[in-house]
């Protein structure tokens, strides 16, 4: 009821403006043939024909419920999107750009570039931008320049990242700020250009207008971490710690990867303390990685005390990747009564866990010759499962014979 009074409402106020949604030639409708908001998230959801789902795109741009509910509006345009059908996403986002009544909202226009962005419709959201920069509505800002950027790094068109960053500052009106110099950054990294990466940095600190921050720093991070070069991006760490920068989130969880993947966990944990004494959240990514660098040293006992401060300190909760990290690795350490004990807490909490793991773990039961243990399991697995994987147990139990 409450949904379906707000659209109603919305309604009534947009017939006061005297132009609809969208230009004359448009056929549009005065009244909505659903009758609720909640009615029409779902003919969206359910509507298969494009161009049945256009039509209800049209009427529903009279309403700025529909509007301003990004969801199931950026829907609508990646099932037209995915249904090939990029004329009808054009002509929907045209209309739009007319007469809309958010049209003099910066947001709108970079709602339409990603938009177009996220159907790889990139040449029409480099073109909308500059035409609504050449209306003047008001002055644009840094964001806009970022959207446009960000559209090109979604479509993989690096080239055009660097072409647009000296450019399309002056056709916009705006001066580039760390923000947009950080998504040049993500476009070199993405290109495996880590020297030109390093060099952005270098004429950043360099020029001084626009210096990095600690997000620029991390870009850096993130390449040489991907690329194995320790020596890099320890480094880097130096760099920031000897500009008295304050490392964030994302610098400690590389900087606790890096330590994991080199076999040193305790050093990581320590990090771990270091960035909670400082007021600083870790997130789960902070807890799996130290899990995960533990058990594959096989030290299950303190993987398992990382994972009872992660419960005890609340910042995050573990998810199936933590206890299936576990088990994966107590199978293959042959700890089967470990694992067996992990496999339970997975299906109490609900989870499906790996089949590989869980078909390890039988197998190493059996061997131990706890074999009802190994029965118990697999029924537990067949009453979770569904078609074909419960086939695959039953071939398990005739091999294993349970």
């Amino acid at each position: 009821m409450a949904s379906s009074f707000i659209f109603k409402k919305d309604h009534a106020l947009l017939c006061l403006i005297s132009q609809s949604l969208f230009p004359k030639s448009i056929s549009t409708q005065t009244t909505t043939p659903f009758p609720s908001f909640r009615a029409l998230k779902s003919a969206i959801r359910s509507e298969s024909n494009p161009e049945k789902l256009a039509e209800i795109f049209r009427q529903s741009a009279h309403y700025p419920t529909f509007l301003r509910h990004r969801p199931i509006f950026h829907l609508s345009i990646r099932k037209l999107a995915r249904a090939n059908r990029a004329d009808l996403v054009d002509g929907l986002l045209q209309s739009l750009q007319k007469d809309c009544p958010f049209v003099k909202s910066e947001g709108f226009w970079i709602r339409l570039v990603m938009l177009y962005s996220s159907t790889g419709m990139v040449d029409q959201a480099a073109q909308t931008l500059t035409r609504y920069s050449q209306m003047n509505l008001f002055d644009m800002s840094e964001k806009s320049l970022c959207a446009i950027l960000s559209a090109y790094i979604n479509n993989g068109m690096f080239d055009k990242v660097h072409q647009l960053f000296d450019t399309m500052p002056k056709t916009l009106g705006v001066v580039p700020g760390v923000v947009s110099n950080n998504l040049v950054l993500k476009a070199f990294v993405k290109e495996k250009k880590i020297e030109c990466a390093r060099g952005w940095i270098e004429k950043m600190e360099k020029d001084g207008s626009v210096l990095p921050n600690i997000d620029s720093y991390n870009i850096l991070l993130g390449a040489y971490l991907k690329n194995g070069n320790k020596n890099e991006f320890d480094a880097v760490v130096k760099k920031v710690s000897n500009k008295g920068m304050e490392s964030n989130l994302t610098t400690y969880n590389f900087r606790i990867l890096r330590l994991c993947k080199d076999k040193e966990c305790v050093r990581a944990k320590k990090l771990l303390d270091e960035m909670v004494s400082k007021g600083l959240k870790p997130n789960s990514a902070t807890y799996n990685y130290i899990i995960d660098g533990f058990s594959s040293l096989g030290d299950f006992a303190s993987a398992m005390k990382v994972v009872e401060r992660m419960v005890s300190e609340g910042y995050a909760s573990p998810c199936s990747f933590t206890y299936n990290t576990l088990l994966w690795s107590m199978v293959k350490e042959g700890e089967f009564g470990l694992a067996l004990d992990v496999s339970k807490e997975i299906v109490r909490r609900k989870w499906v866990p790996p089949f590989g793991a869980m078909e390890g773990l039988v197998r190493g039961l059996v061997e131990m010759s706890r074999v009802e243990e190994a029965k118990e399991v697999v029924e537990k697995m067949k009453k979770m499962l569904r078609g074909d994987a419960i086939q695959s147990w039953d071939k398990i139990e005739v091999a294993l014979r349970l």
